[in-house]
């Protein structure tokens, strides 16, 4: 006996333990693999600002819009102003990475306010009596330190649009600063915590390096791109369409074209399958709404022209004999075995 008939032998008297081995090695790796590739939370706090910072601001990550190229963001503001007589302070943001604000006269103008390279209006203003009156529970009335925005975000640098998905990469500028409202002193300011994560995007920052200037401003180049599972999956979706698509096509070639035998199930798979590879298209997450991203041009397009073709060869082929049945070519051993000769010459 060969090794080949030991192994298989003893694996078949204790088939359940290696049934077992099996499925908790495959849950095992799974979940590890899965794990490793999660999507990571929205990272580009300045944690070691939190000691010297007057206003000290949170930010979560709410939704990226690859399509409308935006994405939303939901400050929270901490007023550390004890240390300055907590004066009036306007927080301003740059005015060119948010959407065009509509006019209050006439509210379908949406280019009432054009956009410039001037300082901007504070998108933000914190009353110090407000915020105090807050702080020490003499008066709840004042709405909370809290706003939201949304950014754009932009693929003209990294030149990855959405037909690049899952490989699309967008770029945006976060630039904030503060003023004394009285003064338009500077008042330092830092983004402390950030948290949030955007189905299927990593957002995180392009630079570790701080860009900083006279007036204590926050610049901070963000890069978004899509998780690591979301290409895998991707990638994995469009090699399975490939490996049925070339498993049906030979299965053509040997039936129609040299008589192999082969069931009639088998030949009426790709009728259905030509549906099922639009259902595992809409399962990508974050593909765009339906064809024409290169995904689609290298992998879900052409499979189904194959497939298109191979249902038409493999159904019209028993209108001519009998499929399930090998003709006699199939059996061949030598060129025209079995057939007569031409006996036509003079």
């Amino acid at each position: 006996m060969n090794c080949y008939d030991i192994v298989y032998y003893r694996l078949r008297r204790h088939w359940i333990l290696f049934c077992v081995f099996i499925l908790a090695g495959t849950v095992s790796c799974s979940l590890a693999i899965g794990w490793a590739f999660r999507l990571k939370t929205f990272n580009t706090a300045d944690r070691d600002s939190i000691l010297d910072s007057v206003v000290q601001l949170s930010a979560n990550l709410v939704d990226v819009d690859p399509s409308g190229q935006g994405m939303t963001l939901v400050w929270l503001i901490d007023y550390e102003c004890e240390s300055i007589g907590c004066p009036d302070v306007n927080i301003f943001f740059d005015s060119c990475v948010l959407p065009f604000a509509p006019d209050s006269d006439n509210p379908s103008n949406s280019q009432a306010q054009p956009q410039t390279n001037v300082k901007p209006d504070p998108i933000f203003a914190i009353n110090g009596q407000n915020f105090l009156a807050m702080k020490n529970n003499t008066d709840r009335r004042a709405s909370s330190l809290t706003f939201r925005t949304d950014v754009a975000i932009s693929n003209a640098n990294t030149h990855r649009t959405l037909q690049s998905y899952p490989y699309d990469e967008y770029a945006t500028q976060l630039v904030l600063f503060a003023e004394n409202a009285a003064t338009n002193d500077s008042v330092s300011i830092a983004i402390v915590k950030t948290t949030g994560i955007a189905v299927g995007f990593n957002v995180e920052l392009q630079s570790r390096a701080d860009i900083k200037d006279n007036f204590g401003t926050i610049i901070k180049n963000i890069q978004l791109t899509r998780g690591p599972v979301v290409r895998l999956y991707a990638i994995f979706i469009s090699v399975v369409i490939w490996l049925v698509t070339l498993t049906f096509m030979a299965t053509c070639i040997l039936n129609v074209f040299f008589g192999k035998g082969i069931s009639s199930g088998v030949l009426v798979l790709p009728m259905g399958t030509l549906f099922a590879f639009t259902q595992l298209r809409a399962t990508l997450p974050g593909a765009p709404v339906g064809f024409g991203a290169a995904i689609d041009f290298m992998g879900l397009l052409p499979c189904l022209a194959i497939l298109t073709c191979c249902s038409v060869f493999m159904t019209a082929v028993f209108l001519l004999r009998d499929p399930e049945r090998d003709m006699p070519r199939w059996r061949w051993t030598k060129p025209g075995q079995g057939r007569r000769r031409n006996t036509y010459f003079a």
